[in-house]
């Protein structure tokens, strides 16, 4: 098959795990011609057009509109089988989902956290801290326009309809868990052509012998490893509110913290000083994947809460590197972590309760043992790459036969309001 893929930044050199390039990976391992359309950026290690991994990777303006290059590369492209189109908020959705539609290529979406769209909730940082709006997104051109000329928000409003209105022109939906399954059916998008994929890592990286860490020399044991960016969504907070209690039972800890986006390095910084626990902080910075997955095998707890999961690759790639894991008792996260088999749940929002976990894991052997067997069984298990690509495939075939393409030219001569024919 001829596959596109259309998501955000996910197939570069930089994150050897992300979504966009874990599939275009392995579907060019079972001989498929993969094609990714992503977002152009200022970032160093990204080119307009580039090979990674077999995908022909191709980056465009993240533009909604008026995108001239990525209407050119659309129309020189060899007609595709199909097209897979990937998250939310993806400014790329709205021109190509026109295009395919218009030569009659089957659309299939994986939206990958139906949370992160502003206009779904309140707060993408703490989307569960109030109800979400379904009656705000807009999948209606005509409706888009009367609510922009009424409104008076214009631009606003018509992002809105851009970036829903591609979802339900779908062939098939691919969504990558249970409970983004249930929202897309609160939005209304009830269909049986609804099949739930998870994503999957590969654990190559997480098996390679270890790599030097900058930043760790001199660090005293145990450590405790948090990866991520400093936002509410991640917790960082949570984690230094249990500093305290857990440095008063092991006062030679180290947190280790790895991230790359650090918007709230000094209110994380403040409250370790309130606390008194500033010295058993240590900050890495970016690191590569190979650093990375170094860290997760040597580290003692990984720490992942969070007040918001999309899906949580680093579930996955904590399983894989054989470190124990402690999260969230929230939606998509316990559809992955089954609390004492293969990680520990907390409740949501709960500092002294992650504290607990931690204490309970470094202080017990034979859990960290048996957490660290049931991740490597989860991910034999549930989550490998030969089985997901197989169903994918399949889905794609579905979508193939089901979209027609007689009728499928027909409906470029009809409204945008029409459904996917």
């Amino acid at each position: 098959m001829r596959v596109v893929i259309v998501g955000l930044g996910g197939v570069s050199r930089t994150f050897y795990n992300w979504p966009e390039r874990t599939l275009g990976r392995a579907l060019v391992r079972r001989g498929h011609q993969v094609t990714a359309y992503g977002y152009l950026t200022d970032a160093p290690d990204m080119s307009r057009d580039e090979v990674i991994d077999g995908i022909n990777v191709v980056r465009v303006p993240a533009r909604i509109w008026n995108n001239r290059r990525f209407a050119a590369v659309l129309a020189a492209e060899p007609r595709p089988d199909v097209v897979h189109i990937m998250h939310p908020r993806n400014a790329l959705a709205f021109a190509a989902v026109r295009h395919y539609r218009r030569i009659g290529v089957p659309v299939v979406y994986t939206w990958l956290g139906p949370f992160h769209d502003e206009y779904l909730v309140d707060d993408r940082d703490a989307p569960y801290d109030a109800p979400p709006h379904f009656d705000s997104l807009i999948f209606d051109p005509a409706f888009a326009v009367r609510r922009a000329l009424t409104s008076g928000r214009v631009k606003y409003t018509l992002r809105n309809f851009a970036l829903h209105w591609p979802l339900k022109q779908a062939s098939w939906w691919l969504p990558c868990s249970r409970h983004e399954a249930s929202i897309l059916e609160l939005m209304g998008i009830t269909n049986a052509r609804t099949s739930v994929v998870p994503l999957w890592i590969d654990p190559t990286p997480y098996q390679q012998l270890p790599v030097p860490v900058p930043g760790v020399e001199g660090a005293t044991r145990p450590w405790l490893l948090y990866i991520g960016q400093l936002t509410r969504r991640k917790c960082y907070d949570l984690v230094v509110e249990a500093m305290p209690r857990i440095i008063a039972e092991y006062p030679t800890a180290t947190f280790l913290f790895v991230t790359h986006n650090p918007t709230q390095r000094e209110h994380l910084l403040q409250m370790a000083a309130q606390r008194g626990v500033s010295e058993r902080l240590r900050f890495l910075g970016r690191i590569s994947d190979e650093q990375k997955s170094t860290l997760m095998q040597q580290s003692d707890v990984y720490l992942y809460p969070s007040r918001y999961e999309g899906f949580g690759l680093p579930l996955l790639e904590s399983m894989a590197a054989g470190v124990p894991l402690i999260s969230t008792d929230i939606p998509v996260v316990n559809e992955t972590v089954q609390h004492e088999y293969n990680g520990l749940l907390t409740p949501y929002n709960n500092a002294p309760a992650l504290a607990a976990a931690a204490l309970r894991l470094l202080g017990d052997a034979a859990l960290r043992q048996r957490l660290i067997a049931g991740g490597h069984a989860t991910l034999r298990e549930r989550y490998g790459e030969d089985r997901l690509v197989s169903e994918i495939e399949g889905y794609y075939r579905q979508a193939m036969e089901f979209t027609q393409p007689g009728r499928s030219r027909l409906c470029a001569y009809l409204s945008l309001a029409q459904p996917a024919c």
